[in-house]
């Protein structure tokens, strides 16, 4: 029983020396992330930083106010284009997140390149 016990505390200990070196290696990446991000960026194509710069930066927050008080948002348009097939529309839609995904693929590549081994 003391055994198990033993082993299980330190299984735990161990997995939180983990979580810590983690942490400590996320501290660093921010407050050097600028100075290493810069070097990188510079032996990288404009659209690979931008894609990397996308990734790397969380999104800020707009909100959505709505239609303003000129605006009509209970007004149905009639002249619309036809719409997409949806099994169609499915399938470009796929296709362009693949497209997507290989290209952030290929500029978080880069990224990895420009910051070396």
């Amino acid at each position: 029983m003391r055994k198990r016990q033993v082993r299980e505390a330190l299984e735990f200990e161990r997995e939180r020396e983990q979580t810590l070196k983690e942490q400590i290696e996320i501290v660093i990446a921010e407050t050097e992330g600028a100075r290493v991000d810069a070097a990188a960026f510079a032996l990288m194509s404009p659209e690979d930083v931008q894609i990397v710069k996308a990734e790397l930066s969380p999104p800020t927050f707009e909100a959505d106010e709505g239609p303003t008080f000129f605006e009509r948002d209970d007004v149905i348009y009639l002249d619309e284009e036809e719409e997409l097939d949806p099994q169609e529309a499915e399938l470009l839609r796929l296709k362009q997140e693949l497209e997507d995904c290989r290209r952030t693929q290929l500029a978080f590549e880069a990224y990895l390149e420009a910051l070396g081994p």
